[in-house]
């Protein structure tokens, strides 16, 4: 995931590699070190699209009106919506159906996502 610098400075000691996204055995998984993660099943995946994440939306695990995002700066994310609650950790246990990642590249997550979903729906 990328960082900017205040995201080094405030948030770096918590998430020192700032932050890990993974798609694998039909699991979704992020890490942002002691400051959250999540482990979403694919086939809860009801929607994958785009957003931006504004520069004051804070960054870190953020959590919003029905949502919870992994940013470590504003810009294009990715929004994954779930058919189903699932239980993340923001640092403490939270519930969500909503996740916002901040990638290096949207396109190639969202689209190894939507392969990933067909694959779990055959």
């Amino acid at each position: 995931m990328p960082r900017s610098r205040w995201a080094v400075l405030f948030i770096g000691l918590f998430a020192p590699a700032g932050g890990r996204v993974e798609l694998g055995d039909g699991m979704l998984s992020v890490s942002m070190g002691l400051l959250g993660g999540a482990k979403v099943p694919v086939a809860r995946i009801s929607r994958i699209s785009r957003m931006d994440w504004p520069g004051l939306g804070g960054l870190g695990v953020r959590i919003g009106k029905g949502l919870v995002a992994f940013v470590m700066r504003s810009g294009p994310c990715v929004l994954v919506e779930l058919d189903q609650e699932v239980s993340v950790r923001a640092p403490l246990p939270w519930r969500t159906s909503k996740i916002v990642l901040r990638v290096d590249d949207p396109d190639a997550l969202i689209g190894a996502l939507a392969r990933a979903r067909g694959a779990a729906d055959a």
